[in-house]
């Protein structure tokens, strides 16, 4: 089992997991991000913005399939560390004396802390020493970082490891509220280069949104993509083919326009975003410094743009408004 220990969980991630059980400092499966997005397909709608997807939505089968996995990272990672520690006991002893150590010590009865199990009581004045097992000292084990719901938001791609200080101005809020009044798309330039070229965003619409994830689950059919980081790249990508609107240098010339995404069309096997991704890489961000660059800034438009739509629940949204 792929397990996270290590990977700092943002705030937004922390009440997603803690919806199926999952505590502060519990590891989390590989599998986990993948799953939750599948169930995140098939939920029905809900108010919630502070969650990746309302647990309250979902079938009793799958939040039990959530919560199962958690418990078997738990337990994984339990048995882990136990023989992490077990083998650094013995690292110095011969190899008979070790074995023999080993057995001995498997055949004594273990402590098993099961206080998450009982109800909550005060603390005993006094209690009983009980030796530190190996299993409680030993030092947790760094495990590379392989899901993106744990390092990265699986909707904008921001590193959530990263502090978090887009602060959207009133000029922000003010543009928002009017493009959803009137109809139209959220817009933001960014400049690059010392402002010599400038990039426009555009806020991506829910049928775009759709056949992203219409066209990631061909993807993983078609095996084009086998892994969640694989996965996740594609995601970006593709949300990069429907919110990239122009490059202009820094007097306002358009260098390179992309068209807004045909929704009517495709086939089966590919939806019109594998075309339009192409044209972008081949045609609009053929250079890859150029390519990084933008898609660094869109990771951050996006999170502006989540910003604006969890402020918009809030009374004080817009002071301006009389």
């Amino acid at each position: 089992m792929e397990i996270i220990e290590s990977a700092y969980a943002s705030d937004f991630t922390k009440k997603t997991l803690a919806q199926f059980g999952w505590k502060d400092g519990d590891p989390i499966p590989a599998e986990l991000g993948a799953l939750l997005m599948t169930f995140k397909e098939t939920a029905t709608p809900t108010t919630r913005t502070d969650v990746l997807l309302d647990a309250e939505t979902l079938s009793e089968e799958q939040r039990a399939k959530a919560k199962n996995m958690l418990q078997k990272a738990r337990d994984f990672v339990a048995a882990r560390d136990k023989k992490i520690a077990d083998d650094k006991e013995v690292e110095n002893m011969a190899p008979s004396v070790a074995e023999a150590y080993k057995k001995m010590k498997n055949e004594t009865p273990q402590i098993i802390d099961d206080r998450d199990q009982m109800v909550e009581e005060k603390e005993p004045t006094t209690a009983p020493a009980v030796e530190e097992s190996p299993q409680e000292s030993a030092q947790p084990v760094s495990v590379p970082d392989a899901l993106p719901l744990a390092t990265f938001c699986p909707r904008c791609g921001w590193d959530v490891r990263t502090k978090f200080d887009i602060v959207p101005t009133d000029r922000d809020k003010e543009d928002f509220l009017a493009t959803l009044l009137g109809g139209t798309r959220f817009r933001k330039r960014y400049e690059l280069f010392g402002g010599r070229v400038v990039v426009t965003f555009r806020s991506v619409l829910a049928e775009e949104n759709k056949m992203i994830y219409r066209q990631l689950v061909l993807d993983q059919q078609n095996g084009l993509v086998n892994t969640e980081a694989e996965w996740f790249v594609q995601l970006m990508d593709y949300r990069l083919a429907c919110a990239l609107e122009t490059i202009a240098d820094k007097n306002g010339k358009v260098i390179s326009a992309v068209p807004e995404l045909d929704m009517i069309g495709g086939t089966k096997e590919k939806t019109n975003l594998v075309d339009q991704l192409a044209i972008i890489n081949k045609n609009v961000l053929a250079q890859e410094a150029t390519r990084r660059l933008v898609g660094s800034h869109l990771r951050q438009f996006q999170r502006l743009t989540e910003a604006i739509e969890a402020m918009a629940l809030e009374p004080s949204f817009w002071n301006g408004i009389a």
